[in-house]
């Protein structure tokens, strides 16, 4: 992500490194099974359907590790910041059937839905 690129010299830039690093640590274990098994919520978020067609991108991870679980989640939100990415190039060379790709795209991995626990 390139946090280690650059100097933090103040408390605040500091206090606000380490909100960022420990709330992108507490999303990414939230999805673990342990926190999952926690829940006294029975309901399934996502359905199982879904979830395995997410699983059946080349790169998705079946492992149940941390590191396994912060990957799938970038495959899940990496149509999203490819297309902010290419939106200043399709404005100059519009490609109409692209955008409308991209769009789906993200609609689709919109339906996921990231476990947050219950109270």
């Amino acid at each position: 992500m390139g946090w280690a690129d650059y100097r933090l010299t103040s408390y605040e830039e500091i206090e606000k490194w380490w909100e960022i690093v420990m709330s992108a640590y507490m999303m990414v274990s939230f999805q673990s099974e342990v926190f999952q098994n926690l829940s006294s919520c029975s309901r399934m978020i996502n359905s199982p359907s879904l979830l395995l067609k997410f699983q059946e991108h080349p790169w998705w991870n079946q492992h149940k590790g941390w590191k396994n679980l912060l990957n799938n989640l970038r495959l899940i939100i990496q149509p999203m910041v490819f297309c902010c990415l290419i939106t200043p190039w399709l404005s100059v060379f519009p490609i109409p059937p692209l955008t409308q790709g991209f769009l789906r795209l993200i609609d689709l991995m919109n339906q996921f839905n990231a476990y947050v626990p219950d109270g």
